[in-house]
């Protein structure tokens, strides 16, 4: 009888290390398998932030060159901007003298005309 229970006791005992060691063997397959899902979604969110990476960069160079091209037309709007001034100051400087010459043209064309 002490046989049978050091026996039952011993095949217990085996049964409780074997199911530990299926839970642990299981756990174990199971993190492997998170591990490994876990570091294909590491190469996708790695290749993602490259890819948007490569986006802004494209994205800062496209500004770049955009706000290069506003600075440009801003020059050229302020130059014509300064010259169509210039032209409205000297004509408004000239405005007397040029309105009395076309007086003078018109009243000749009228003289010519004139039978």
């Amino acid at each position: 009888m002490v046989d049978q229970n050091i026996e039952q006791d011993s095949s217990d005992a085996l049964h409780s290390v074997e199911n530990a060691l299926a839970s642990l063997w299981e756990k174990a397959r199971e993190a492997s398998l998170l591990i490994s899902t876990l570091r294909e979604e590491k190469k996708r969110l790695a290749n993602k932030i490259e890819e948007l990476e490569e986006d802004l960069k494209q994205s800062k160079n496209d500004s770049f060159l955009q706000q290069a091209q506003i600075e440009k037309l801003k020059e050229i709007a302020a130059a014509e901007n300064g010259q169509k001034n210039e032209t409205i100051a000297l004509n408004e400087n000239d405005k007397r003298i040029m309105q009395q010459k076309l007086r003078n043209v018109i009243s000749k064309l009228d003289q010519y005309l004139k039978p």
